[in-house]
């Protein structure tokens, strides 16, 4: 370490200003009758001891940086990367009313995309609140009404009085993991409720769906229920594909740069190759990929 930089360390300011401290304490200790002098002295130096053994370890030690790639489950709208084309279409159809069943697979980013349009939300739609909604969350028909209703900041109510309740009012309702309603808990009714409250040009709810199947496959009930399925048959499909081999390279050279420590490019296309762009393998892989190269530069 030179010696600029140990000059500078806000750590060793600190101690020159705590040895600072006690010297003048030991100074002015045998001043003041009431405490023994061998105390002020064994106190100090035991301080002292125990300031320093922190500060050469905190100097020297061997740092880790932090993994930019071990990001588990939903990515924070701050940290979302990427899908500018599937946001822009997204916003596109909600401006113009359209409902939307977003369709894709296992861990693809459903949900981050879910969060990140919420918060575009606010300058793309002012004139829409827009309503996070986890199923995973909700057991049952009844709890779903009630959350619903709670984000919405109005009496618990369903049906008709809902509806008057919606009236002059437009919301984008984000449903996540809709695969719940095929629980038993749910009798169905409450998807024709939704499709009442989003279909039409006025309507006060437009939908925004993630799922990993289609509304068709996962309600097919509902086709022989009602004529058509609820949500099916008012909802645009929008697939969530995974990563382009361009967007990955972007992706991984976004995530490293703050670190200093790039790959290289055919370490990249080994891990485009492995994945095929599926956000959470590229993650996965270039995470282990950061943690072996890391390694074996600190035992050369």
């Amino acid at each position: 370490m030179k010696i600029e930089n140990l000059l500078k360390n806000k750590w060793l300011q600190f101690i020159v200003s705590f040895l600072s401290i006690i010297g003048g304490l030991i100074t002015i200790g045998p001043f003041i009758p009431i405490i023994p002098i061998w105390a002020w002295i064994s106190v100090s130096l035991l301080v002292i001891l125990i300031v320093l053994i922190f500060l050469i370890r905190r100097i020297f030690r061997k740092t880790i940086p932090f993994n930019p790639f071990l990001y588990k489950g939903y990515i924070s709208p701050n940290d979302f990367f990427g899908r500018k084309m599937l946001l822009r279409q997204i916003f596109e159809e909600l401006k113009k009313g359209t409902n939307l069943s977003l369709i894709g697979d296992r861990e693809i980013g459903k949900t981050s995309l879910l969060h990140k349009v919420c918060q575009l939300g606010k300058q793309e739609l002012p004139e829409k609140t827009f309503i996070y909604l986890d199923m995973q969350a909700i057991t049952n028909e009844d709890r779903f009404f009630e959350s619903l209703c709670n984000k919405m900041g109005i009496t618990v109510c369903r049906s008709s009085e809902l509806e008057q309740a919606l009236q002059g009012k437009q919301y984008v309702l984000c449903l996540d993991f809709i695969e719940r309603m095929k629980s038993q808990l749910f009798s169905g009714n409450e998807r024709t409720e939704l499709r009442g409250f989003a279909e039409g040009a006025d309507a006060p709810l437009t939908l925004l769906i993630a799922s990993r199947f289609s509304l068709d496959t996962l309600f097919p009930e509902d086709y022989s229920r009602l004529e058509s399925s609820p949500l099916d048959g008012i909802c645009h499909n929008l697939d969530i594909l995974p990563f382009g081999q361009s967007e990955v390279r972007d992706f991984i050279q976004t995530r490293l740069q703050p670190t200093g420590k790039p790959f290289t490019e055919e370490e990249i296309e080994q891990i485009w190759e492995a994945t095929q762009g599926h956000p959470a393998r590229v993650q996965e892989i270039a995470a282990k990929l950061y943690r072996q190269k890391f390694e074996s530069n600190n035992t050369d």
